[in-house]
């Protein structure tokens, strides 16, 4: 049986907090700390022996930290998920598009949480490079002509996601603001991709104030511009099943 040590509150421990915690439990270091720590949102380290949940709970006490010791079964998992490129909000429901354009009206009272984040990620960039090519024609003569190669390569870029989870946790809508189509903002549309990804979410966080909010969405509803950044897509998507298995204890 395996443990994974939740924290209580969404507020983040400091690294040094974490180091001294890590070098108290047996088969971990301080080095850990910022291996395994580094996605620490909500849910501070996972697959440990219970001997280790325990210690560890005990050493994130000393440091002021509460936590709890969860069998890691028992944890929710992430609500399957459905990509797409438009959706609007209107006061009496939210308008989701599918990928032929046909729609479906999500009463506000589903949504269950509103997450978002900026997360750096891997994209595959394809490229074309030109290379010079000696063609000789049966005259004798030559010619330079240019051959085109596609060439592929990684790039780490940073993207603002966010995520839509519907009522029971068992399905939730995801999207990307680089590819989301911003037509329902209508007259608000500012032609410029971080803002509207902003206008959008907080559209969203205005018509379902029942909603969860994750500490992205928390953030932009209180800055309108800022888009809190989240060390991985890991440590974005652990927060949502720490408010998920927050939500389903007070259930």
């Amino acid at each position: 049986m395996r443990y994974a040590v939740l924290q209580t509150d969404l507020n983040p421990p400091a690294t040094d907090q974490l180091q001294r915690a890590f070098q108290s439990v047996p088969g971990l270091t301080a080095a850990d700390a910022s291996i395994l720590g580094r996605d620490a949102f909500g849910i501070l380290v996972k697959n440990l022996s219970e001997p280790q949940a325990v210690a560890m709970q005990g050493a994130l006490r000393i440091e002021g930290i509460e936590t709890e010791m969860v069998d890691q079964t028992f944890l929710p998992e992430l609500p399957r998920t459905h990509f797409v490129r438009r959706m609007d909000c209107s006061p009496e429901r939210l308008i989701i598009y599918d990928p032929l354009g046909r729609t479906f009206a999500l009463e506000w009272n589903h949504v269950m949480i509103v997450a978002t984040g900026a997360v750096k990620l891997t994209d595959f960039v394809r490229q074309q490079k030109a290379r010079p090519l000696t063609r000789y024609h049966g005259d004798g003569a030559s010619s330079i002509e240019m051959e085109y190669d596609t060439v592929t390569r990684e790039e780490r870029n940073v993207h603002m996601l966010g995520e839509v989870v519907i009522a029971g946790g068992a399905l939730r809508y995801s999207f990307t603001a680089d590819k989301f189509d911003f037509t329902g903002l209508g007259e608000r549309n500012l032609q410029d991709t971080p803002a509207n990804f902003s206008l959008f979410v907080r559209d969203l966080i205005q018509f379902s104030p029942h909603a969860n909010l994750n500490r992205g969405a928390e953030t932009l509803r209180a800055k309108a511009t800022e888009v809190l950044s989240y060390p991985s897509k890991n440590a974005f998507h652990e927060e949502i099943v720490w408010m998920l298995w927050q939500m389903k204890k007070a259930a």
